[in-house]
């Protein structure tokens, strides 16, 4: 009886198994494919609780959703060509100057080279002229391979206006087929993960869009030239935590370079850059991301590394929320250990603090 009892068990457990190795499998197998969609969920996401507002109100969802499409096309419509309306004289001022500029970085490679391998004999193996050239040559194919990726502006909009009609019918799926006392538990997880991933959203955005000010101001008073663009360029890159100062960094240290030709503006860009470093990780990041996400920096750098290393930039942009759910379960975790299952610590010895007499 207790045989039977065991073999009943275990097939009760065997199909969500063989199910989640199936579905471990063909995340490996496919995950190229697979990629619109995480963007489009993680989209599905920001957007369900606007969606849900408007529901609870008496919308119907599917009403809901295509007037939050159209409006949501004509607002990126006007704000795209505010954007370049606002940008077109520095993105022409870019197109005229950067064959002047491209013919300054190479001659300054060029003598970089010269003195180099006149002191040191060794280095004229490296070539470093000629891979110059070589990389600049590259500009234009690097360009042509970023057009498939523009192909993810159509599709992720397509698959996300589906999962929003959805709605949380996954959710509800699991919780009807999922035996009644796993549904509490599935409820708190969701509900702590939801939690987890929309402080973190808050967070993200609000350190990147204080960033993007005060790189444009900084930039703007440095009298540096394509400061909105580089501006634009260290707040998108601000949303993967501790990159926009550093890509801001780097872009503006290059331009100033081209633009003044001499050392001094260089300094003061890198000294400003220092003082953007310094102003979030003292005052943004305690006060925003550390209240949000409650992570040790030294967490989030690993994430990162980690992610870098799993899937590249993907993995980098997705290690922070990934490593949120992670934290959000380990806790549940240890909670369930604490109370379902009777394992507690084992308490400190109580300290006496015996007075002189």
């Amino acid at each position: 009886m207790a045989t039977d009892a065991l073999k009943k068990s275990y097939a009760q457990f065997l199909l969500p198994v063989a199910i989640g190795i199936a579905a471990v499998y063909f995340i490996v197998v496919a995950k190229g494919a697979l990629f619109p969609f995480v963007l489009s969920a993680a989209l599905a996401y920001v957007l369900n609780p606007l969606i849900s507002y408007f529901e609870v109100r008496g919308f119907k969802r599917s009403y809901a959703v295509a007037a939050l499409y159209i409006t949501a096309g004509a607002v990126v419509f006007l704000g795209v060509w505010l954007l370049f309306h606002f940008l077109s004289s520095e993105l022409q001022d870019l197109q005229r100057t950067w064959p002047t500029y491209a013919e300054r970085l190479q001659a300054y490679v060029t003598n970089l080279n010269a003195r180099l391998v006149k002191t040191y004999p060794v280095l004229a193996k490296i070539g470093l002229e000629a891979r110059l050239q070589h990389l600049l040559e590259l500009v234009p194919q690097l360009l042509l391979s970023l057009l498939p990726a523009l192909t993810l502006l159509f599709i992720v909009p397509f698959i996300t206006f589906f999962m929003l009609i959805g709605g949380s019918g996954i959710i509800d799926y699991l919780l009807d087929h999922l035996p009644a006392r796993h549904s509490e538990l599935i409820l708190h997880i969701t509900s702590r993960i939801d939690g987890s991933l929309g402080n973190y959203l808050r967070g993200i955005l609000t350190e990147a869009f204080v960033i993007f000010l005060i790189a444009f101001t900084g930039l703007m008073l440095l009298g540096l030239n394509y400061a909105a663009v580089i501006a634009v360029l260290i707040g998108i890159s601000s949303l993967v935590p501790y990159l926009g100062a550093m890509v801001g960094a780097v872009l503006s240290s290059i331009v100033a370079y081209l633009q003044f030709g001499t050392l001094l503006p260089i300094i003061k860009i890198l000294a400003f850059f220092t003082g953007i470093r310094f102003f979030d990780d003292w005052f943004l990041q305690p006060y925003i991301m550390k209240k949000a996400v409650d992570l040790n920096p030294a967490v989030i750098l690993l994430a990162l590394m980690a992610g870098g290393e799993i899937a590249g930039i993907w993995g980098i942009v997705f290690s922070i929320p990934v490593t949120c759910i992670l934290k959000e379960v380990l806790q549940i975790a240890i909670e369930l250990q604490e109370t379902e299952f009777r394992w507690k610590p084992k308490p400190e010895p109580t300290r006496i603090s015996i007075p002189y007499t």
